[in-house]
Formats: C-alpha cells, structure tokens, sequence
C-alpha cells in the first residue's frame, strides 16, 4: 500500500515518501515486545503392560528413514505368580524361571509417530522355549527393525539363548526365529569360537542382549554382557564373568561365530559394553589383570578396539579412570568410579564416549570422548546432577545418526520414588544441556509380589530422530510396572544460559 501511495513521486521523493509513511509514526518508540517463547511439549503416556503382565526393561527403535514408525519392547511378566499374594516376603526371580508363561515379549508398533499403537506379544516362543525375558530392538539405517529377548526352558539348567525376530514392514509381519548366542553349541546354533569355554545353562551365556549398529560397514553386533567361563585353578571360584558377541551380515537375519570380550591376558571382572562404527568394534570392561607390559594396578579400565569384527582386540588400560570399590546398583558391572557405559558416534571416524558414575554428596555422572580411537581421552566432563535425589541409577547413552549425544538416568529419592531425567551435547561431548526432567511425575518404587525394587525393571533406553528423542521406562505410576514412552523434542533441553542447544 505504502508503495501505491507513493508511485508518482521521483526517485528521491519516493524513498522520502516511504520513510513518511513507514518509519516516522515509529521514531522515538519502543519496538513491539516479542511474544514469549512456547515451551516444548513432553508428550508420555502408559503404552505397554497392564494390571495382570507388566512390562519392564524396555527398549525403543525409531526409523532413521521414516521416523513415523517406532517399535517398543517390553518384559511382560505376570505381576504375580499364582498362589502368591502381597506382600510377599521372599525373593521371587527364581519362582519366575520355573513357570511357563510367566515371562514374554511384548512388542508395542507405531506407524504414525505415537498416535496409534498396535500391541502385541513377539511371535518368538515355541517348542521347549516357554518363556522370554531381556528384551532387545533396534534397527537398520535401512528401516529394518529386529527385536528379540533370550527364549528359555523353564527347567534347570534352563537352557536358552539370546535370539530375534526380523521386520522389512516396519513391525507389521515377522521373521521365524533367528539363533543368537546359546547353551547349545551345535547347529543349527551358531558355534563358539575355538578356544572358549563358556559356561552353558542358567543366564550365562547370554544373558542381557544388547544390539548395536555400524552402519557404515553394514554389520549389527549382538553383544551379551552376563556371561561367564571357567575361573582359573587356583582364584577360589568356579567361574568368572566373560561377556559374549557376534556378528550379522545381513540385518539379523543370521548370526556368525560367538567370541569374547577378553581372552587370558585381560580376563574380565565386571561385564562388556559395546559400541560399533566405521569398520571397527570398541568394547570396555573392567579387568582383574593385564600385561606386565602396561604397568597397571588392577582392578583396572580397559578399551578395546577391533578392525575385524571382534575377532582380535587391541586393548590399552584407560589412564584416565580410576576403579574404585565395588557397588550393587551404580553401572553396570557394579563398580564405583568405573566407566560403564560407551557409546559410538556415527557421524565422526574414531569419536567414542563414555559415562561414569560419581557417587558423594551430589552424585552425578561424567563424560570422557576420544576423537582418535582410544588413543587419547578428554578431560571427564560433569553432568549436573539432580537436585534433592539421593542417588542415580540405570544411566544409558547413545549417539543419535546425526551425531546428538543423549543421556538419560533415573534419579532415586528417600522414599525409593523415582523419575527421569537427561542431558543433549551436539559438541560431541564437550558439554551439555541443563538437566531436563522427562517423567512428569514420580513413580512409587516398590515391588511388593517381588520383593525386589529392581527386578523385571533393570533397563530403560532412548531412540532419537533428527528432532526428537524417544524415551522408554518402566513405571508403577498406573499402579503396576508398564513400560512408558516420551517424545522430546531436542530444542527443550536447554542450555546452562537458558538458551536453546539445538
């Protein structure tokens, strides 16, 4: 309009013209104050278990291609065993093991983002395999899904293995079941690697599956972090930890020889984590000994690094972590001051990090990357820590596949409630966002039919697309454990300044 009513002015009286009309009403005032920024939105909500078979250690995938479609897993174990009433004052895993039915799968399916949910239980369980606990997902760069738990017999010495289904559908129809990790150590399972003894029946050796991912060489490790092999003569102990892997080829859809996280020269003493990327396996574990050469005090740190799939290590003691006494709940492995957990990011060759635990009177967790494949490490970088809890439990970290650094544990107060919070660094670790609280509302955290806060709820997981994170938990807040989920937009974790990160 300004430039109509100015149209038969000159040049110069033209732009005279518009300043008038434009800018002069405005000289001498205050600018318009902005309207205040809308505050991200933390949709969550209950999406797998119910009042008969909860739904705990889950685990969430989001397609990389699509990230409409998301698939959560979940351990649906029956809230009770029959016969049993709260509350109970006697420790229940093993009841559980001896029941048929007592554990499955249950698998949650989206194909719109969370508005609609199709619930199940994963088709993987037959024959003498009765029940499924520990379950895993993840997926392909290429949109394929595979999720999976450890089918068991329900006598001793329980026999079992860790094993998956496949989806090309993005979780509408399944595969037949895929051997992993087993008891059994004969075809059709996939064999051990010569040398090993693993220990066979019980959990071992494939207890608590993992999946992790290097797209860029094309293979998915299954990696199994509770197992065990027989101790040296003379240590006291029949066994020993020894945490098992293998690899894929061809998206889950078979498994190639098992091998082990250490050998003799650097046995394990507390379990494996894995993480995968540009060709190359990186594993940490804590050590009871290793070469004389490394001149190390042990219990020690180690990182390895593996340009064949697992089949030989180059291992070096972490300098920069200290081993401390051992704890019952703190990472995994159960050792204060140790690192226990690595992640792997897909967007730098050679970028790993690592979280450890601090305990004292603010606990709260730390970072430490290398950009050079373990060769050198950073500085630990702290988490802030959450205000008012007493301690920090069941922590998880991932690279996103576009290079996000998420974080996530659960904050324990006096009275065993609980909630979730997590942290963002898009500088590969180098800092971090302010903490942000995920769960909207504390959970109660006891267990009365197990007598045991933990069980059936040892894991809690994140998926991330380029925008969002998606957080699974499990949760008494509905009155029994179910598996609850979050979507959280990357741009509300703030950072220390109050400003957006991402």
């Amino acid at each position: 309009m300004a430039s109509r009513a100015c149209r038969h002015h000159r040049s110069v009286g033209y732009f005279l013209c518009i300043w008038a009309l434009l800018i002069a009403p405005a000289w001498g005032q205050s600018r318009p104050t902005p309207p205040p920024a809308v505050k991200p939105t933390i949709d969550q909500y209950l999406v797998l278990g119910n009042a008969t078979r909860g739904a705990g250690e889950p685990m969430v995938a989001v397609d990389p291609k699509d990230p409409e479609n998301i698939v959560v897993v979940g351990m649906g174990s029956l809230q009770a065993l029959p016969g049993y009433h709260p509350p109970v004052t006697t420790h229940m895993t093993d009841k559980y093991h001896q029941v048929p039915g007592s554990t499955i799968t249950w698998v949650g399916v989206t194909n719109n983002a969370g508005r609609t949910w199709h619930v199940s239980h994963l088709p993987i369980l037959d024959g003498q395999f009765v029940r499924c606990p520990d379950p895993f997902v993840g997926v392909s760069k290429t949109g394929t899904f595979i999720a999976g738990c450890e089918p068991r017999e329900a006598t001793p010495p329980y026999f079992g293995e860790s094993a998956n289904l496949v989806s090309d559908d993005h979780g509408r129809i399944w595969s037949e079941r895929v051997n992993g990790v087993n008891s059994f150590n004969r075809p059709p399972y996939p064999l051990f690697a010569k040398g090993l003894k693993p220990r066979l029946g019980g959990n071992s050796p494939w207890d608590r599956p993992f999946l992790t991912f290097d797209d860029q060489a094309g293979i998915v490790y299954l990696t199994d972090s509770g197992g065990q092999t027989a101790a040296p003569a003379g240590e006291g102990a029949k066994w020993r930890l020894e945490s098992y892997f293998t690899a894929s080829h061809d998206d889950g859809r078979s498994w190639g020889t098992i091998y082990a996280a250490d050998n003799s020269q650097w046995p394990q003493l507390g379990r494996a984590s894995f993480a995968a990327g540009h060709g190359k396996l990186a594993e940490i574990y804590v050590a009871s000994s290793v070469p004389e050469g490394q001149h190390a005090k042990c219990p020690c740190e180690v990182f390895g690094i593996s340009n064949n799939a697992g089949h030989t290590f180059f291992r070096h003691v972490m300098r920069n972590v200290r081993v401390g006494s051992r704890g019952s709940f703190l990472i995994p492995g159960g050792w204060n001051h140790a690192v226990g957990n690595i992640a792997a990011d897909p967007t730098v060759a050679g970028r790993y990090s690592v979280l450890e635990f601090v305990g004292g009177p603010v606990p709260h967790y730390e970072i430490t990357t290398t950009n050079d494949f373990g060769r050198t490490w950073s500085r630990f970088v702290s988490i802030a820590g959450t205000s008012r809890a007493n301690w920090l439990v069941k922590p998880w970290l991932e690279y996103s596949r576009w290079g996000v650094l998420g974080v996530i544990w659960r904050a324990v107060y006096a009275n065993y409630s609980y909630d979730i919070w997590g942290v963002i660094s898009t500088d590969g670790g180098r800092s971090f966002s302010a903490p942000l609280r995920i769960s909207s509302a504390r959970s109660p955290g006891r267990n009365y039919y197990r007598n045991d806060g933990n069980f059936g709820d040892d894991v809690q997981d994140i998926s991330m697309s380029k925008s969002r994170m998606y957080v699974v938990w499990g949760d008494y807040r509905a009155g029994f454990l179910g598996t609850w989920i979050a979507r959280v937009p990357l741009s509300a974790f703030q950072c220390r300044v109050s400003q957006v990160c991402y």
